[in-house]
């Protein structure tokens, strides 16, 4: 792995090379020191998102950088949308036939990012793997199984019975959405990660149980757009959701009314 200043970082491949004509995923594995993280694709007050741009062969093209789920970080005092410890992010490369089986084909990216602590250092590097073009493919059992993982943990959509409604009321967003499992503990106090910027991610995030409904209610950012038509982002539960749900997040794209 490259070691620049708190991270640690490679590029990895859950197989043992390239079949023509058959799309595969490529990983960027980044491990940050204790206390340091990295920001998320919509990084919220402050931040700014890792990024790779690629330069790759003839007959290889390489999709937008899949970024895990987030947790809360934060800048100095300021809370923001990030990463600590061990992550990966996934790419999805498309081949076409006009590699050949026997050649060695390169992946460089040029990487990006900012990592904080106490200070903020930005950084960047030059990442490479080498795989051979081959007639099949076998998979790394190791990375396979992470890559499963990541994949297995992207968000589902919010289930259309949460009967989700989303109000702007002044500087203050309002989330109402059916109880179907009727949380009553303040342990259940779900978290919502923005990905338009129309919330605060240093905002407190009020939630209320009453009656049949959950409410929640997020401070609006100042940098979030007037005309913003839908409240969109991930809604987190650390002890998920129940309802046979194996992942503790869920992505929601809500129309925005505005009150009168």
């Amino acid at each position: 792995m490259k070691k620049v200043g708190p991270l640690r970082m490679q590029l990895v491949a859950e197989q043992n090379g390239v079949v023509p004509g058959e799309d595969f995923w490529i990983g960027w594995h980044i491990v940050r020191e204790k206390g340091w993280h990295t920001y998320w694709k919509h990084p919220g007050d402050v931040g700014v998102a890792p990024s790779l741009e690629w330069s790759t062969p003839k007959g290889i093209s390489i999709g937008e950088l899949i970024y895990c789920t987030p947790e809360k970080v934060k800048m100095a005092s300021i809370r923001a949308n990030g990463n600590y410890g061990e992550t990966l992010f996934l790419c999805k490369v498309s081949v076409t036939d006009q590699v050949k089986a026997g050649e060695i084909i390169t992946l460089n990216a040029s990487a990006s990012w900012l990592t904080c602590s106490r200070q903020c250092l930005p950084g960047f590097t030059n990442l490479s793997i080498e795989l051979e073009v081959v007639n099949s493919r076998e998979f790394d059992s190791d990375w396979h199984q992470k890559f499963e993982q990541f994949r297995s943990s992207i968000p589902p959509p919010l289930p259309d019975h949460w009967e989700p409604s989303a109000r702007l009321k002044g500087k203050f967003i309002d989330l109402k959405l059916l109880n179907k499992n009727n949380w009553e503990s303040s342990e259940d106090r779900p978290i919502f990660f923005s990905s338009n910027r129309l919330i605060s991610s240093d905002g407190n995030q009020l939630y209320k149980n009453k009656e049949d409904f959950l409410h929640l209610r997020f401070e609006r950012s100042p940098w979030a757009r007037k005309d913003e038509k839908f409240l969109s982002g991930l809604l987190f539960n650390e002890k998920g959701w129940g309802e046979g749900s194996t992942s503790q997040y869920y992505s929601i794209e809500v129309p925005l009314v505005s009150s009168k």
